[in-house]
């Protein structure tokens, strides 16, 4: 298959997959029940699903640990004459040792698993106390970026290399960059905002922006833009970001943050990301204080003033 056709084939599974993201994100909002019962299917997919076949949920593997912290004395015999009976006679010998062991290490993994699911609680309940859960039901995501602020980004990147856009929207951002000469990605979380922009052709991806760097290989990227996203990230996320975003970057490599400034909110926005988002100026700080040199631009948007570009040594 030659290059061409190869492309237009993931071009072609990736706009596919968008469309069943997207139509399955809007059944599940017109019919909460519908939601409901996927949650039921799910659990119910991981009580019957052997070890590792259902997905990595944070109850999963305590269940799993549960299992497993019973340990049988009782190694199995098999089938074969001859065998089987050496096997049997070796167990009944061995039995009373293996016995007394098990018990104390099952014992020992009983307790363990018991505090593994307090502690699990505990840290449910902290979360619902803090009010840590997301907001994505009482306040829309970002909007997308306007047009001043795409030309700006675009103008900041190079002319040549790979690009990451997080979060991308409708890829207005992945296709300034592509026109100006870049390989560039996006990822998004809201597939139907993605699907209009993978119907125009570009690459984009349904996932979470957040921990997307971390699937990167080391140095293996030219630039990197944050946005959209970043407005909710509390001040220790935005300093992992700056910490994901120097390990996939090349050496030379351009950040770009495309951040809002809290300030500026509505009171709406104020009081539901309270928290939440940090100014330029404090992510050229935290960019300062990670070693990056930075540059702040003025930008003519009333939302974002200000975009920040960083350089690692």
């Amino acid at each position: 298959m030659s290059d061409a056709a190869e492309l237009d084939s993931a071009a072609y599974m990736n706009r596919v997959r968008s469309e069943i993201e997207a139509a399955a994100e809007a059944l599940r909002h017109d019919d909460p029940e519908l939601a409901e019962r996927e949650r039921d299917l799910r659990q119910a997919w991981i009580d019957v699903a052997p070890p590792g076949a259902a997905g990595d949920e944070r109850e999963l593997l305590l269940d799993r640990a549960e299992v497993l912290s019973v340990i049988d004395a009782d190694a199995p015999l098999g089938t074969r004459r001859g065998a089987r009976e050496l096997k049997w006679g070796t167990r009944k010998l061995t039995y009373w040792y293996l016995r007394y062991v098990t018990d104390q290490v099952g014992a020992f993994s009983n307790v363990l698993v018991r505090l593994l699911r307090r502690l699990d609680e505990r840290v449910a309940d902290l979360e619902h106390s803090l009010g840590l859960a997301d907001t994505e039901d009482l306040i829309d995501a970002p909007s997308g970026p306007s047009a001043v602020v795409v030309d700006a980004v675009a103008h900041l990147a190079p002319s040549s290399g790979s690009a990451i856009v997080l979060s991308c929207d409708d890829g207005a951002i992945v296709a300034a960059l592509q026109r100006r000469g870049l390989a560039a990605v996006g990822v998004d979380r809201d597939p139907a905002r993605v699907l209009r922009g993978v119907k125009t052709g570009l690459d984009l991806r349904t996932g979470d922006p957040v921990r997307y760097l971390s699937t990167l290989p080391t140095t293996s990227v030219e630039v990197v833009v944050l946005a959209g996203f970043i407005e909710d990230l509390i001040p220790a996320a935005v300093w992992n970001q700056i910490a994901a975003a120097r390990e996939v970057l090349a050496p030379g490599g351009l950040l770009v943050i495309a951040a809002s400034d809290p300030a500026q909110r509505s009171a709406v926005e104020r009081d539901l990301r309270f928290g939440r988002g940090v100014a330029p100026e404090t992510w050229r700080h935290l960019l300062a204080r990670a070693g990056a040199d930075t540059e702040v631009h003025p930008v003519d948007d009333p939302a974002h003033a200000l975009i920040v570009t960083a350089r690692f040594a």
